[in-house]
């Protein structure tokens, strides 16, 4: 008798509760036309009654960034529709379930561009009441491209500068050296926003009587919004520098260098022994 008596309290209480968004599945996070589809699906339960053939009006949207107009729609019976910044970016034909009352609660972006950053609100809506919910996705964008590049503006100094461009949204940069990951102090950090994406620089001249030798340091860009790092490194030694990503270039730089000087002395030794 029991568990009859619970089935019949929980079936009272979901019929007073009525229609109930449980899960709203959001991700936090995806790169931009990567190809790789997103998912935001919206979960709910309805009172049994509104699981007749009628479904007492049952209307599923979906919002964009507090946007009054609905960027997709769904009623059971019918098409769901593609609205707004979504026109053309959904697979009308997923399906999230079996479930009449249910199958097209959800979006599915085949590959989703950085436009479509921000909040998404589920609405799911009859004649007799409503449950909404909210949740933010950030399509974020890789680095283009992301030079760290010393140089030497004086002989006993070092101008450490590090360039990231096309990024989004908006990045952090900051310039570590080791042996121990310290943060360099005094960075001039520079960000410039340029159609939908972020170029960024920071600079910081360094005396050598400040360093090791040697001392490695270290660019780290990040998106906080997604949760994304890189870091490109390099090694500098008081009066010459290499970057870990070049080494085989400078090697063979200083290789030539060394022929060169050895061919031109062994060039001038023969001739001195003609003249001579």
């Amino acid at each position: 008798m029991v568990p009859e008596v619970l089935v019949l309290s929980l079936a009272l209480l979901l019929g007073a509760v009525g229609i109930q968004i449980t899960d709203l599945r959001v991700p936090p996070a995806v790169r931009n036309n990567s190809g790789s589809g997103a998912l935001l699906d919206c979960e709910y339960t309805l009172k049994p009654t509104e699981m007749t053939d009628s479904y007492s009006g049952l209307v599923v949207k979906w919002y964009f960034n507090n946007s009054p107009s609905p960027v997709y729609q769904w009623i059971p019976g019918q098409k769901p529709q593609d609205l707004g910044i979504l026109k053309g970016k959904l697979d009308l034909s997923h399906r999230a379930s079996d479930n009449v009352a249910t199958m097209h609660r959800a979006l599915y972006i085949p590959n989703p561009t950085t436009e479509l950053s921000g909040e998404y609100k589920c609405l799911v809506s009859t004649f007799n009441d409503e449950d909404f919910m909210t949740k933010k996705m950030v399509v974020f964008a890789p680095e283009k491209s992301l030079e760290f590049i010393p140089s030497k503006p004086w002989s006993d100094a070092v101008n450490l500068t590090c360039r990231a461009r096309g990024v989004y949204p908006e990045p952090k940069m900051a310039l570590y050296k080791d042996p121990d990951r310290t943060k360099v102090e005094d960075v001039e950090v520079e960000t410039v926003s340029r159609q939908g994406s972020y170029d960024i620089v920071a600079r910081r001249v360094m005396q050598d009587s400040e360093l090791t030798n040697p001392t490695v340091f270290a660019c780290e860009l990040r998106i906080p919004e997604a949760n994304y790092e890189v870091t490109r490194s390099v090694v500098y030694y008081p009066g010459i520098f290499s970057d870990t990503n070049d080494s085989s270039e400078v090697h063979s730089r200083l290789s030539h260098f060394w022929v060169s000087l050895v061919s031109l002395a062994t060039s001038l030794m023969t001739a001195f022994r003609v003249c001579c």
